[in-house]
């Protein structure tokens, strides 16, 4: 990249380095995930001091060839209060960690920084973020290779029929099932098509998170482990 240019971007994770420096993980739009140092960003003199917040979209420029960027300059488009500690601002950190693990570094995905930055703006607009979640899981997990099959099942590879009941299998996609499997063919179709008015959000929530799960190799997240703690 030139060190002159601006780059769009987002914060995923920050990290203290030595005394007044700030390690981060960016989602750039060009460039896709990277690391940068911010150096004295923890100085209230430094340039780039509060600037580093997540779910806001900043501009960078920074330099270097190797791994870890230098950050050199630093600028945002808006000024939103996203501080306060919520339901969604847990979801918006669970949402970040899970850009962590799965994406790859210095992988350019445009395609992907428009859907976070549309999840953002659209996060700000509603306090209803199942839908929101849900709707981003399935766009990530396509847009990274991990996409539901919602076409066929798995077995003889036959279209979804909306009067079968079918099983789940994380790894492999929908089997058909007994009577009373856990998702019947019109609630694939259903949710092929984005329409989630009638499917349980339980239900929707089991399907993404096991497809997850696995991508994850079955290592648990840390903003899940902090939900949960605050909800017993």
């Amino acid at each position: 990249m030139n060190p002159n240019e601006w780059e769009d971007c987002f914060l995923l994770h920050q990290r203290p380095y030595k005394n007044t420096s700030i390690i981060a993980e960016i989602f750039t739009r060009n460039s896709g995930k990277i690391s940068v140092i911010a150096k004295g960003a923890k100085n209230p003199k430094s340039k780039f001091f509060g600037y580093l917040v997540p779910f806001e979209k900043l501009q960078i420029t920074y330099s270097g060839r190797s791994e870890l960027k230098t950050l050199t300059n630093i600028d945002k488009e808006h000024n939103l209060n996203n501080t306060h500690l919520s339901k969604k601002s847990y979801s918006l950190l669970y949402i970040n960690e899970l850009m962590i693990k799965l994406l790859p570094k210095d992988a350019a995905n445009e395609d992907l920084f428009n859907l976070y930055s549309k999840f953002v703006e659209d996060s700000n607009a509603t306090e209803e973020m199942d839908i929101l979640l849900r709707n981003f899981e399935l766009d990530l997990l396509e847009v990274l290779g991990y996409g539901i099959n919602f076409e066929s099942d798995i077995d003889l590879d036959q279209p979804i029929v909306p009067e079968k009941d079918y099983i789940f299998i994380a790894e492999r996609g929908f089997q058909v099932g007994n009577k009373g499997s856990e998702f019947n063919g019109q609630d694939i179709i259903n949710i092929k098509e984005r329409n989630f008015k009638n499917i349980p959000s339980v239900k929707l929530k089991q399907l993404t998170q096991a497809t997850i799960m696995y991508c994850l190799e079955g290592n648990d997240l840390k903003s899940r482990q902090i939900f949960r703690r605050l909800r017993s």
